[in-house]
């Protein structure tokens, strides 16, 4: 089994820096992993163990309407 990229900690802070104004492209560089991971992460369906991250996307987008 492959060792994760990320910490649980990375991904609470990458989830915390998309919703303070960051961008995908930003993180990606950042963290150096692809815009595809960011967008997993950000949505929930990667190092959420428990379910208890939302898609942030989502609740990003439905605010700009």
């Amino acid at each position: 089994m492959n060792k994760p990229k990320l910490t649980i900690k990375e991904a609470n802070q990458i989830r915390y820096l998309y919703q303070e104004g960051a961008s995908i492209n930003s993180l990606s560089k950042i963290y150096g992993l692809s815009r595809t991971s960011i967008k997993l992460i950000l949505r929930g369906e990667t190092y959420n163990k428990w379910g208890e991250h939302k898609n942030l996307m989502e609740a990003k987008t439905a605010s700009l309407f």
